[in-house]
């Protein structure tokens, strides 16, 4: 016997039950149920028959919406890299004025995704980024910059790659 079969057979007896004792007050105190959910049973009883005592199959609950595609993830990318020490709340305002509605619990998810979850992360994006294109433009040396400020960043497989360009520039 299935939960369902002894859900439906409960509710058949607790019907049962107040016709037997002819007080429906008293076969819901027994039963341990409200009356207005003995009248809700009773309804689906008259309606439809033993078979609308069924519990009834809710469909499924609408969860989170489907990904971002790809344009808006790099929208959603550049603007962040674009104002690096901004919050999540602000850059969500930003890209609702460039016609990119997301809840700034989406921009951080993004931005976590792709390893620029927090602002260390994106300032050490751009000096990378400068220091690869345009040279260093700061004093400090590369390898200093990079432990100083995060050294549990260096370990993180995204900006692996930007410590150790960093270092082979300053080596060399």
């Amino acid at each position: 016997m299935t939960l369902e079969d002894k859900v439906h057979a409960f509710r058949l007896r607790v019907l049962r039950r107040a016709t037997e004792l002819g007080n429906v007050s008293a076969a819901c105190r027994e039963a341990g149920i409200s009356r207005t959910m003995f009248y809700r049973w009773r309804k689906r009883f008259v309606l439809y028959g033993s078979d609308g005592l069924h519990p009834r199959q809710t469909g499924e609950r609408g969860g989170r919406p489907s990904q971002l595609s790809a344009t808006d993830e790099r929208k959603i990318v550049a603007v962040a890299l674009a104002w690096p020490t901004w919050g999540p709340g602000r850059l969500s305002l930003q890209l609702a004025q460039h016609d990119l509605v997301v809840s700034s619990t989406t921009v951080w998810r993004a931005l976590r995704r792709v390893g620029l979850g927090t602002r260390v992360e994106r300032l050490l994006a751009l000096e990378g980024h400068t220091a690869a294109s345009a040279g260093l433009l700061t004093e400090r040396t590369p390898d200093a910059a990079c432990h100083e400020r995060a050294p549990v960043m260096c370990r993180r497989r995204s900006l692996v790659s930007l410590c150790a360009s960093t270092r082979s520039t300053s080596a060399g």
